[in-house]
């Protein structure tokens, strides 16, 4: 029977309002109570007409939060219900006429009237159980006691629920309007039911349970109104559904936080140049900690207002929508924090390794620094969607039946990505490396996920996708750790001492060899740490230090020595200048040697005439 008459109380959930909009419009001190009540009202509706799962697990979820608005609602009111005057005239009016017509043995109508009487009386109820609840707010009681009371009411209202008759049935109109009061009367149980579950299962919302909670913002807020000159304000303001102790409250954080973020951000700045920029100490965690000093400080201004917005929207139905703008902006800063400390470590880590001579390979640094960043904004997107009710899981089931067709669709993306991958792992090239791909040379400007960009000598910028790249031939000049090559053909004049040749030869040599710039095969150049041991060290790390100084050939008009040398240096500028003072002092050498520079000349012979003179001590006669 039990169950019975509760299935019926939940089909009559969907008919009318009439009931809980009557008791909005009977007292509209405490609009913002009754509004929420209402809207509980159009939730239980809605539940009663949905058979989605997952929007029924979304009603409810919206009937908790409304409960909970409540609940801050009334922590902050100064409730002074005068239990007794609520329809007090309706009442008085409708016992009057249920006396008549039971009396006159009018049994429709003394039911009709019943019903409508025990929903003022619930209205009365319900305020008094508000009453309760502000009083137990406002002297600290204790869970239990708070539970307890629940309890008892809830024990009371099924068992009016359990007693309530059945309306009679009949064509007439008199027995529409004994249905409707029945529905009304049911509906109102349903709310109050479902109030009184919601406190049962958060007593802590009710009741402060410690010092700190004890001076939360609801307590200021309550404070402010218990104040006897607000109370006949906040009657008069109550419609637009703020009160003065939130409008106080809000407006003191707002002002608090306007003084005192000029202050803490001058002082903050104040000790890092103190403490920080003016030490010669500004590396590692200092780094680390400047990049955070203004994210933090934008989130420390952001919270006072949020708290002032709290303070000033917490019975207003817009509160719920700001929660949400707010939510998104809490996100974007958090993100701004992160990005700041995933730039700041990797400097700090580019600056120990700088420090340590340690090379790390900036583009694989690079690579995971953007990888976080979107592991970063991927998280941050989750938890908004995640905030708003959408179904993440259900959109990776999605992604991932779609995956197929996706990889087919970015198959050449892909393809780059992986292309980037291969040129970081087998280190092709690097940042700033001196590459030539096909017709392309220049220096590396950034190795990116899909392309690689390099700048050209004559300052142009071309863009080569990494998949292109990763499978073409690459000249690299900048894979050498010593050595880069000399290479000439010194040409002497046919009427040369061989002798001075000889000597010239021999000077050149030890030039070489004792030159600070050229690269001397004696020396020990290959890194003790090697990374294979199975290939040989020199042409891994580029090590080339051969030395090469002979007569070479016998040519048209000149006599040849082949200087073949590298120099230690493999920067251009600095090759440069090796090679110039290695070019001077063969010159002088020469000189010393008493030989010269030969030149292109023609030589004309008369076989007729003997020359008379004859220059035994050359190689050739002229």
């Amino acid at each position: 029977m039990v169950v019975k008459k509760f299935v019926r109380i939940f089909l009559y959930l969907g008919l009318m309002l009439c009931s809980l909009q009557a008791f909005a419009e009977a007292d509209k001190r405490y609009v913002s109570i009754t509004d929420i009540l209402v809207e509980v009202a159009e939730l239980n509706q809605q539940t009663f007409l949905n058979e989605d799962e997952t929007k029924l697990a979304q009603l409810i979820k919206n009937k908790d939060a409304l409960f909970k608005r409540l609940m801050m609602v009334i922590r902050g009111s100064s409730i002074d219900y005068d239990i007794e005057s609520i329809n007090k005239s309706e009442l008085q009016m409708l016992n009057s006429k249920i006396r008549i017509n039971r009396a006159r043995g009018n049994t429709l109508a003394v039911q009709r009237d019943r019903f409508s009487v025990d929903s003022y009386l619930a209205r009365r109820d319900i305020a008094q159980f508000v009453v309760f609840l502000v009083e137990s707010s406002r002297t600290f009681q204790s869970k239990e006691q708070i539970i307890k009371e629940v309890e008892s009411r809830i024990a009371q209202l099924k068992k009016k629920i359990n007693t309530t008759v059945e309306p009679l049935k009949g064509e007439a109109e008199i027995y529409q309007t004994l249905t409707k009061n029945h529905q009304d009367l049911m509906r109102i149980y349903a709310v109050y039911l479902d109030f009184l579950d919601y406190v049962k299962n958060n007593p802590e919302e009710v009741v402060s349970t410690s010092f700190f909670s004890n001076i939360s913002l609801i307590s200021a807020i309550s404070y402010f109104n218990n104040i006897e000159v607000f109370t006949s304000v906040n009657s008069v303001i109550a419609p637009l559904r703020i009160d003065m102790g939130g409008l106080i409250v809000s407006l003191c954080i707002f002002l608090l936080t306007m003084i005192t973020y000029p202050i803490v951000f001058q002082a903050s700045n104040r000790l890092i140049e103190r403490f920080i920029l003016n030490d010669g100490k500004v590396e590692n965690m200092e780094l680390v900690f400047i990049s955070l000093h203004k994210p933090l400080l934008y989130l420390v201004f952001f919270f006072g207002i949020d708290l002032s917005m709290n303070a000033l929207l917490y019975k207003t139905e817009y509160k719920a929508v700001v929660d949400h703008f707010i939510y998104i902006f809490y996100q974007g800063l958090c993100v701004y924090l992160l990005f700041n400390l995933i730039d700041s470590v990797v400097a700090v880590q580019f600056d120990r390794a700088d420090k340590r001579n340690k090379e790390l390979s900036r583009e694989l640094v690079l690579l995971m620094t953007k990888s976080l960043k979107g592991i970063v904004i991927l998280l941050s997107l989750t938890l908004i969607l995640s905030h708003f009710g959408i179904n993440i899981t259900a959109i990776l089931s999605t992604l991932g039946i779609g995956g197929l067709a996706f990889a087919m669709a970015a198959k050449d993306s892909l393809s780059n990505f992986f292309g980037g991958l291969n040129i970081m792992v087998d280190h092709i090239f690097k940042m700033g490396d001196w590459i030539k791909v096909g017709d392309v040379e220049g220096t590396v400007v950034e190795i990116g996920l899909r392309s690689t960009t390099v700048r050209t000598f004559d300052n142009a910028l071309i863009t080569m996708p990494n998949a292109m790249v990763s499978t073409a031939s690459v000249l690299n000049w900048n894979r050498r750790s010593v050595g880069r090559r000399i290479k000439m053909h010194v040409g002497v004049t046919y009427e040369s001492n061989i002798n001075d040749i000889r000597q010239a030869v021999e000077d050149i040599k030890q030039m070489l060899e004792e030159h600070p710039g050229i690269a001397s095969p004696k020396e020990e150049h290959t890194s003790s740490r090697a990374r294979n041991k199975f290939l040989k060290q020199e042409d891994l790390h580029g090590i080339k230090s051969t030395q090469l100084v002979f007569l070479d050939r016998y040519g048209d008009f000149s006599i040849d020595i082949l200087i073949y040398c590298f120099s230690k240096t493999v920067d251009w500028a600095k090759w440069l200048e090796v090679k110039e003072d290695v070019l001077f002092q063969i010159a002088d050498i020469l000189q010393k040697n008493n030989l010269s520079f030969a030149y292109p000349t023609n030589v004309q012979i008369n076989r007729n005439e003997v020359s008379e003179d004859v220059n035994f001590g050359g190689i050739l006669s002229e």
